[in-house]
């Protein structure tokens, strides 16, 4: 049977196993079914937010939302029956970062300039140069990646609390936490976990390949890294060894986490489940080959969402299952976003689709709304306190940050 509806998962606390199953394709043959009706806005169940970073309060304030980079909000405060513009911001078309919203505040990668607007008018408040990618914001402090340093700065101000600086070669990305007790990121081929009042450092380890941006926190306890070399670790709190998998080649974006499995898109256009019923046997769950995510994929509503230049496709989290596509035009430079049981797209336009119409993937999906710019929509989109945030064209020689709610 298809998976029912499932209750968001905004925090990862539990384990769990499935089958193997490679690649198996149940493409649904239903044309423009009706969506449900959705939840009601903001009543969505909020599990543990103090242990989230965060998305369990309604907050985007790290790469994927939340601290398992699941690109999901909790609190079912999403617009699900048509925008209006709020303001916009222009950018440079070389933008190619979304951006993280929390506490009141815009923080929006511009080239090699990260720029922190209010989100109430777009109005600046500071910036900093010389970031490419967004930060992570946890308690009113942004953590940041210069490339060879982490630094905390008063989220208000953007004074430097402090810094820390690596000797050492490779790059140095965006740190991960969960309940903000360590800052744990890649230094060249090392990950390294700091105290997040001082930078001091706590523990590092020695990995194979550059580490990869935004690791990702499964089951509340293990922190997932990727590398250049296409190696998936996980590590615990103290940077102990749980597991670990060879990929045939390099993620193309940061993992994703539910609380039965890991999940990585890679270059060969493969998304892998990773998972096993045991440390000394690492096996991959399942594989589904749908094509390669730049910016990013989704986990909800027991569905993971994966955007590219072929369409936006749902495979199920347990099978496998390749449940539907749906053309967005060209794909490639955004990725899903969810909240209030909709998904949010972008590519030639913002698509917001129920996903599992009639509670069932098979039927999907069903389109609540879309809104069309100039041209492409993408970066994004993030979601925040029931307000859209994407990049898109506005005209011919202009892309712009919006605020559409």
């Amino acid at each position: 049977m298809p998976p029912a509806r499932r209750s968001l998962l905004t925090t990862v606390a539990a384990t769990g196993s499935s089958v193997a199953l490679a690649g198996c394709s149940a493409l649904s043959s239903f044309r423009d079914p009706d969506p449900d009706e959705p939840p009601p806005a903001g009543g969505g169940t909020l599990s543990n937010p103090e242990n989230s970073a965060t998305g369990a309060n309604g907050e985007w304030s790290t790469f994927g939302c939340n601290a398992a980079n699941t690109r999901a909000v909790g609190d079912a405060a999403a617009p699900v029956d048509g925008l209006s513009e709020r303001w916009r911001v222009e950018i440079a078309q070389s933008a190619s970062r979304a951006p993280v919203v929390a506490s009141g505040r815009v923080y929006q990668p511009d080239v090699d300039t990260l720029r922190v607007l209010t989100a109430d008018d777009g109005s600046e408040l500071w910036t900093l140069e010389d970031v490419r990618e967004v930060p992570l914001v946890w308690n009113d402090v942004a953590y940041v990646s210069t490339g060879d340093a982490i630094r905390a700065l008063e989220a208000d101000t953007g004074d430097q609390l402090w810094e820390r600086k690596f000797e050492m070669p490779g790059r140095v990305t965006t740190p991960a936490t969960h309940g903000g007790e360590r800052l744990v990121c890649g230094a060249g081929e090392r990950v390294v976990a700091l105290d997040t009042d001082d930078g001091t450092v706590r523990w590092d380890r020695e990995v194979f390949g550059q580490v990869l941006d935004h690791p990702a926190v499964f089951m509340g306890h293990w922190f997932v890294v990727t590398t250049r070399a296409g190696m998936v670790y996980l590590l615990n709190g103290d940077g102990m060894g749980g597991k670990r998998w060879q990929l045939p080649v390099k993620p193309t974006a940061p993992p994703s986490a539910d609380t039965s499995s890991v999940y990585v898109n890679c270059r060969n256009g493969t998304t892998y489940a990773l998972m096993d019923d045991g440390i000394s046997d690492p096996t991959r769950n399942w594989t589904a080959d749908i094509g390669w995510a730049e910016r990013g994929i989704a986990v909800a509503d027991g569905l993971v969402l994966v955007a590219n230049n072929r369409g936006l496709h749902a495979v199920g989290t347990e099978s496998g299952d390749h449940y539907w596509e749906h053309d967005v035009g060209d794909g490639r430079h955004t990725a899903p976003a969810y909240g209030r049981d909709t998904v949010f797209v972008g590519g030639d336009r913002l698509h917001a689709l129920d996903p599992t119409p009639g509670d069932s993937p098979e039927g999907g999906p069903a389109v609540r709304f879309e809104r069309e710019f100039a041209g492409r929509v993408g970066p994004g989109p993030v979601l925040d306190d029931g307000t859209i945030y994407v990049v898109a064209q506005v005209d011919d020689e202009t892309d712009a940050l919006l605020a559409l709610d």
